[in-house]
């Protein structure tokens, strides 16, 4: 079944987020799945919230944790999509999302997440790992830090925004009839699931709430936290 996990933000170092993980983990149907994570979108870099969410899905019981260096040009495209391929879950972490996009479209990796997508992959990440998957996002990535729509990989409809609890991003909402489509923001601590033409909101433990923003109803702001069903009707 088509499944992706969309998180608008939040920690795996002090466990905030440990239920998300187990339900991505819980979602691939596997008792021990093996796990891919690509760092693309921070430039590769591995840092201690990188580990932390290694920490996270090993603890929750993945047999595998394999990080995946899109940047390293001596891997072939054959070889990212058999790291793709090859696992139960794919985890794209968070950064700068017109790099994640470019890096993701020159290795082939794009056409590799689109086939994994088909198969069945648990497709899942965090900020700019969760905008990837939607038709565009929204990301601070622009000259100077500014905000920016980006066209992404289109596995799912409408516009994303992450960290949605913030008043810098909330911006979004305002800025969606530039690229005249429906929107959805999600908060810190929240996620989107979305499971064989079905959508639902997850959270960590800290709470947190995602919104959807109809460009038919002028871009008005509904929670959908407690019902997303709203966006298979749309």
């Amino acid at each position: 079944m088509a499944t992706i996990v969309a998180l608008g933000g939040g920690h795996f170092d002090n466990g905030e987020m440990y239920t998300v993980a187990e339900h991505i983990v819980s979602l691939s149907g596997k008792e021990n799945p093996s796990v891919v994570f690509l760092p693309t979108a921070g430039f590769d870099r591995i840092g201690e919230s990188e580990e932390a969410l290694q920490d996270t899905f090993l603890r929750i019981g993945c047999s595998r944790f394999e990080t995946l260096f899109l940047t390293d040009e001596m891997l072939t495209a054959q070889q990212i999509e058999a790291a793709i391929l090859g696992c139960d879950i794919v985890y794209v972490g968070g950064g700068n999302l017109q790099f994640l996009m470019d890096t993701l479209r020159k290795t082939g990796a794009d056409k590799a997440l689109r086939k994994a997508y088909d198969k069945g992959t648990v497709l899942s990440g965090f900020s700019s790992g969760a905008m990837c998957w939607f038709t565009g996002g929204y990301d601070d990535c622009g000259e100077g830090g500014s905000f920016v729509f980006l066209p992404c990989l289109g596995f799912l409809p409408r516009y994303y925004s992450p960290h949605y609890i913030s008043e810098v991003w909330q911006k979004f909402g305002e800025r969606l009839p530039e690229v005249g489509e429906d929107g959805i923001g999600v908060e810190d601590g929240a996620a989107l699931v979305y499971r064989d033409g079905h959508y639902y909101c997850i959270c960590g433990n800290e709470d947190g709430d995602v919104f959807f923003m109809p460009k038919a109803e002028n871009y008005k702001k509904v929670n959908i936290t407690a019902d997303a069903s709203v966006l298979e009707q749309n």
